[in-house]
């Protein structure tokens, strides 16, 4: 019994440690700051000019459509139903 229980101590300390990841964005704005904060990660251009040049845009897109695409080098999904803020 105190190792069922041992066990299933385990499994739920390892549950949390997986709820700890970023939370899903829920609106345009929210998936506009992720973009503008990966920036970096690929542009060799000012941040400024990366937002307004490649996630600026996709804004205006979600802004209209409530769906966010990612770019394909962030596997390209496509998120909908967000706020439109």
């Amino acid at each position: 019994m105190r190792k069922g229980l041992l066990a299933v101590g385990t499994v739920l300390a390892f549950a949390g440690l997986l709820s700890l990841e970023a939370p899903a964005q829920t609106s345009c704005t929210g998936y506009f700051n992720q973009c503008k904060a990966r920036c970096p990660e690929w542009s060799k251009e000012p941040v400024a000019k990366c937002a307004a040049d490649h996630c600026a845009p996709k804004l205006r897109t979600c802004r209209n459509s409530g769906c966010w695409t990612e770019g394909p080098r962030y596997g390209g999904g496509k998120f909908c139903n967000l706020q439109k803020s």
